[in-house]
């Protein structure tokens, strides 16, 4: 059985590794990215079925890096859950900018897996 692939990207390295732990225990390959600025590096050497995308950054936004997925060509069908701490976050802006679905931290992981597995 081939594995899914998941690239999560956020700041916050334990976050991560939580998601690693929850979601190789449900058979997906799981790729983790601490900052942004790195995604296309990593895009350019494996290609996800899916990605977790963080919404605040200390540096950058996550709205921005969803920008510039949706807009390559290459990338743009890659379903994009974005996650957020923040309950002022616009859910409808994360929606007209083509993200596939949003969350809110702290997460349920059985409710983040169904939703995951809902996108694949």
């Amino acid at each position: 059985m081939v594995r899914k692939k998941l690239l999560v990207v956020d700041d916050d390295a334990t976050f991560l590794d939580s998601i690693d732990i929850f979601f190789s225990g449900q058979g997906f390959s799981v790729i983790k990215l601490l900052n942004p600025r790195n995604i296309f590096n990593v895009l350019k050497e494996e290609i996800p079925d899916i990605i977790l995308l963080d919404v605040c950054f200390s540096e950058d936004n996550g709205f921005d890096v969803l920008n510039k997925l949706k807009s390559h060509y290459q990338f743009s069908n890659i379903p994009v859950v974005m996650m957020t701490a923040d309950v002022t976050v616009h859910v409808d802006k994360a929606f007209a900018q083509g993200v596939d679905d949003c969350i809110f931290k702290p997460i349920n992981v059985e409710d983040v897996i169904k939703r995951v597995t809902r996108l694949l």
